[in-house]
């Protein structure tokens, strides 16, 4: 029982550093993008989170010796025209926020074919085990929701950025954004709460421990289906 404690408390506080961590990165973000002039820390966070999503991707990739020297030159190209970003570091941010965004539509979204389970459906088995019918159609539907959702967040950061200006678009991206997904997250909740019984319901925390169990097989399937390529093409 202590064990298990323990290690409910240790998940509590990754969560608790992973959301001081993203109000952080949001408010140094908007302040760099609104002052008009960066500074090293702000150009800094512009660039690293790109980084180390690319380098996790290079990591996972086949032959990996392979993406992680393009990684490499990316970083060798980086630092050879860091006075064209610094200058212009907005791109940059604006390059992060909305392949951060396709990213995650992409994620949902690609769950959404025929011979796949759909992600939330995915994660309510981790949670419940088999689903009923009922539950089934609703994970559908929200998959489909936060789909829809991410795809029309990035489409409105860049009409905003070219259309209302830096300042506007880093109030929407670096502001905005978490609100945002809160109040569709809550919304969604409640809709739940009206339509599934209590026994086919995850709490808060249930969810995001599920999420973090299934992003560790997505990633270890990618891995091996990726190690499957490498073989069969050799």
């Amino acid at each position: 029982m202590g064990v298990r404690k323990t290690g409910t408390w240790l998940r509590k506080a990754r969560i608790a550093g992973g959301v001081a961590l993203v109000v952080a990165y949001s408010a140094i973000s908007y302040r760099s993008n609104v002052a008009g002039h960066a500074g090293r820390l702000g150009v800094s966070f512009a660039v690293l989170p790109l980084l180390a999503l690319s380098l996790g991707a290079a990591w996972s990739g086949r032959p990996r010796a392979l993406w992680l020297g393009l990684w490499v030159l990316a970083c060798a190209g980086l630092w050879h025209y860091r006075a064209l970003i610094a200058a212009h570091y907005s791109w940059a941010y604006l390059a992060e926020d909305v392949g951060a965004l396709t990213l995650l539509c992409s994620l949902f979204a690609r769950t959404l074919t025929p011979s796949r389970v759909p992600l939330i459906s995915r994660l309510s088995q981790l949670v419940h085990g088999p689903l009923s019918p009922r539950l089934v159609r609703y994970t559908r539907r929200v998959t489909q929701l936060w789909a829809a959702l991410f795809a029309l967040m990035a489409i409105v950061s860049v009409l905003l950025f070219f259309v209302a200006g830096v300042r506007a678009w880093g109030f929407y991206a670096n502001v905005l954004t978490w609100p945002i997904m809160t109040l569709v997250f809550v919304g969604e909740y409640l809709v739940r709460r009206r339509v599934i019984p209590s026994q086919e319901r995850a709490g808060f925390l249930q969810v995001v421990f599920a999420g973090s169990r299934y992003w560790r097989e997505l990633v270890a399937a990618d891995s091996r289906e990726a190690s499957l390529r490498g073989r069969a093409a050799r």
